[in-house]
């Protein structure tokens, strides 16, 4: 006996999916026009509505030069006459070492200098002599060939006493630290009393002159940066100019950075060393606003009017919601109006309000 034939209710939701589905594929793909058909679009002038590419990147002023200066001889500290934080110029007394020992030994070394040469001049007189005998046959030719040897070693005795005297001076010379920069004392390490070894730390220097920037950059920042114009560092509202003096010949691994040093040009030199800020810079590149994009398929770009016709001109570089690059002559017309309908190749025509 067969069973009673069920029967379902119509399923309403279906008409509700349908049309869900038409609305997103209206949104997604623009309308299809009729053959013939022209959009009616709005454009803008490139030049209008682009700006150059501006560029920064964290940048921090460093010193030229920073020395440590130490003690070239093992001696007592008699004076040690400035302070962290004085400014010194170049020969500047930074320190002061007992000298009576190097005094001593440089008087020393002059005595012996002085009886190398006597040595000196009395070999000098014994192989005149010697050559007068030999030429008499007085003495033999052995006599004077010893005579000769006697001279050579005394010249060279007073040429080791000579150079004996010229360490012991520098030693005197020594005995009092002079700054080797214009710069401020960062650092100080011995007081009046100490017994300073040779190569003992007396005080950290800073060059207050000839600062540079110091910024690390990616490869796209650094081929900008050459081509650059104008440059300058800022920090807490001060912006100064500045030039590229080089690029190191190396990459951090880590970072995928190159740095580069860069001179201040401006009259009143840089902030002080240690001072953060940012390294900014205008490109050659102009940007086109982030609201110009529109996707189609994979690629971002823009739509510009080209003899009556909508051509999409793709931005390989473009990012959502960021303005792009775009390298296209400063006349050209960028549609505005009406673009997200619009497909590669369409017909278009301006509005009345732009004819």
């Amino acid at each position: 006996m067969l069973s009673p034939m069920r029967i379902f209710p119509p399923n309403r939701s279906l008409p509700l999916q349908a049309a869900a589905l038409a609305a997103l594929l209206a949104v997604s793909s623009p309308p299809v026009m009729s053959e013939g058909e022209a959009h009616v679009v709005g454009t803008v002038r490139l030049a209008d509505v682009t700006a150059a590419a501006d560029y920064s990147a964290p940048a921090t002023v460093v010193a030229r030069y920073a020395p440590r200066i130490a003690t070239e001889i093992d001696a007592r500290v008699s004076t040690v006459p400035v302070e962290v934080g004085d400014r010194v110029a170049p020969g500047d007394v930074v320190a002061t070492l007992d000298c009576e020992r190097a005094q001593a030994t440089l008087a020393i070394a002059r005595a012996e200098l002085e009886r190398a040469s006597a040595q000196r001049r009395f070999a000098a007189t014994q192989l005149e002599r010697a050559r007068d005998l030999t030429r008499s046959k007085s003495i033999s030719d052995e006599v004077r060939d010893q005579r000769r040897s006697e001279l050579a070693a005394a010249e060279a005795d007073q040429t080791v006493r000579d150079r004996q005297v010229r360490l012991a001076e520098l030693d005197v010379d020594h005995c009092v630290i002079r700054s080797p920069i214009a710069g401020a004392v960062t650092g100080r390490y011995v007081s009046v009393g100490d017994y300073a070894v040779r190569g003992s730390a007396v005080v950290d220097l800073v060059e207050t002159e000839g600062q540079e920037v110091s910024a690390a950059l990616r490869d796209d920042q650094v081929r900008s940066l050459q081509r650059a114009e104008q440059r300058a560092f800022t920090s807490n509202g001060d912006r100064r100019e500045v030039a590229l003096r080089a690029l190191l010949p190396q990459v951090d691994p880590a970072t995928r950075t190159r740095e580069a040093r860069l001179r201040f040009t401006t009259a009143r030199g840089g902030p002080d060393p240690g001072t953060a800020g940012r390294l900014v810079w205008q490109g050659h590149e102009v940007l086109v606003p982030a609201t110009y994009l529109v996707r189609r398929g994979q690629a971002l770009g823009v739509f510009v009017l080209d003899q009556g016709s909508a051509r999409f001109v793709a931005l390989p570089d473009a990012q959502d919601g960021r303005p792009a690059v775009v390298d296209l002559d400063p006349q050209t017309r960028l549609i505005d109006e009406g673009r997200q309908r619009l497909n590669d190749g369409d017909a278009v025509r301006t509005s009345p309000s732009q004819e």
